[in-house]
């Protein structure tokens, strides 16, 4: 997804681009993580100086309370799909001055992308476009506003491959193969309504491609807008 946000640069029509806020989404282990990881580090390598960031943040109370109040605690306490929502976003707003203030490229281990993905499944299509107004309206308009992504790279990640990745590992409350079906629908939903590009951790075949090959093809479409 390219978008207009002009203070560090973008735009397309016309080209400007200068120092882009790229997002990467997949389903849990999905491989966002490490792509985000060797994207940085090639970002780094091309001379760049890019930010990296991960969403929920492991390391703070506003992510820490997602993991522990919420998916590792499996909803015993229920969150409505609104309440989940919040606990997101007040995470998004913790780097909200860090992010606006950005003087360089940054990257994202998942965004606001992530709750329009993860807190729509299994509501009809009136109460969809009611929560994704919702979240876009709390993130993105008026004042206080997050930044938008310029750039939106979903890793399509088939859900069986998604689930031998999880096996032995203490899994959250979406990491059910249910679940992660109706988050990789909901994913491939968004990624067309919002021109998100669209990546295949497989290959034809269904062979799980390399990482290195996944990256390569990553950072041709990055480089392009650098």
């Amino acid at each position: 997804m390219f978008a207009p946000y002009l203070q560090n640069g973008f735009q397309i029509g016309h080209t400007i681009y200068m120092n882009p806020f790229i997002v990467l989404e997949a389903l849990d282990a999905g491989g966002s993580q490490t792509q985000t990881d060797l994207l940085v580090k090639r970002l780094k390598k091309e001379g760049y100086k890019p930010s990296q960031y991960h969403f929920p943040q492991e390391d703070r109370a506003t992510g820490r309370i997602v993991y522990d109040k919420f998916l590792l605690y499996k909803n015993k306490f229920p969150f409505s799909k609104r309440e989940q929502a919040l606990l997101y976003i007040q995470d998004f707003y913790s780097k909200q001055e860090e992010l606006l203030s950005r003087k360089g490229i940054v990257v994202s281990d998942r965004f606001a992308t992530s709750t329009m993905a993860y807190q729509t499944i299994g509501l009809k299509p009136k109460e969809r476009k009611q929560m994704l107004d919702w979240i876009t309206w709390l993130c993105y308009k008026g004042k206080p506003a997050l930044p938008k992504p310029d750039i939106v790279l979903f890793l399509d990640t088939p859900v069986e491959i998604s689930l031998q990745r999880l096996k032995g590992k203490k899994k959250d409350f979406f990491e059910t193969k249910e679940k992660l079906i109706a988050i990789r629908d909901s994913y491939l939903k968004l990624a067309k309504e919002q021109k998100w590009k669209i990546f295949q951790s497989v290959d034809k075949k269904g062979n799980q491609r390399t990482r290195e090959e996944l990256h390569e093809e990553i950072w041709q479409k990055v480089e392009g807008v650098l």
